[in-house]
């Protein structure tokens, strides 16, 4: 079975070598906890293996994330151009006389235009970075049969998924039902611990592999997510 990895490796290493293929994972972030750096690490290490990658931005413009990717790329920031595909939720939003000219010539429902994408294109990686936003701007029935289309996809592509999502801004029944639909999920916290802030990294449900005990304590840099030396076990 191929096994794609994130791009840190101290969680690599708990996966024993990375996420499985046909999966769909469910990253689930404290607001500032960094589930968006572990997307980028996520995409970065799919574009330095030349696969195929899908980037779903909902927070920030597509040319804001190209900007943080090639810089944490390095000198494989070509690859990054050549490989990463965008699909932007953002840029129509802002309007300025450009975007307003922009969005007038390409008048679509970007939610559909995600879907048509899906149908008719294969990625190994497609990374979604906000779902919380498809909950709160569409009907929560259509999202859920978004999500469950997206384990359809990962099947047939023998790819990876990789959902970041907020906790706490949906109704409890939402997450869990999310929850439910991935075949993995991972839990980044926030704590205050003293005098310092606390990132803590634990997978909660991994299918076809064991499930790691171990929670991580990791920081965020320029370079990205930091692995601490310091690790719990449930």
């Amino acid at each position: 079975m191929r096994c794609f990895k994130t791009g840190v490796v101290t969680i690599d290493g708990q996966l024993r070598g990375g996420i499985p293929e046909s999966s769909v994972v469910l990253v689930l972030e404290d607001p500032g906890a960094g589930g968006d750096i572990l997307s980028y690490h996520f995409t970065i290490e799919g574009a330095r293996a030349n696969e195929s990658v899908l980037y779903v931005t909902t927070d920030d413009p597509a040319e804001y994330i190209l900007k943080y990717l090639t810089e944490m790329a390095g000198k494989d920031a070509e690859k990054i151009r050549t490989n990463v595909e965008f699909l932007d939720f953002v840029s129509g939003r802002v309007f300025t006389p450009a975007k307003i000219k922009e969005c007038l010539k390409k008048r679509y429902d970007p939610f559909n235009a995600f879907r048509n994408i899906l149908n008719t294109k294969n990625f190994d990686r497609v990374v979604v970075n906000n779902l919380t936003y498809f909950f709160l701007h569409y009907s929560s029935g259509d999202v859920i049969q978004l999500v469950e289309d997206f384990s359809h996809y990962a099947k047939r592509d023998r790819s990876v998924f990789l959902l970041v999502m907020t906790r706490g801004m949906l109704d409890s029944k939402i997450e869990t039902t999310v929850k439910h639909l991935a075949d993995a999920v991972m839990e980044m916290t926030i704590r205050e611990a003293e005098n310092e802030v606390q990132r803590r990294l634990k997978f909660i449900k991994l299918k076809r592999a064991i499930v790691p005990k171990i929670i991580l304590r990791y920081d965020l840099s320029d370079k990205g997510i930091v692995m601490e030396s310091v690790m719990r076990v449930l």
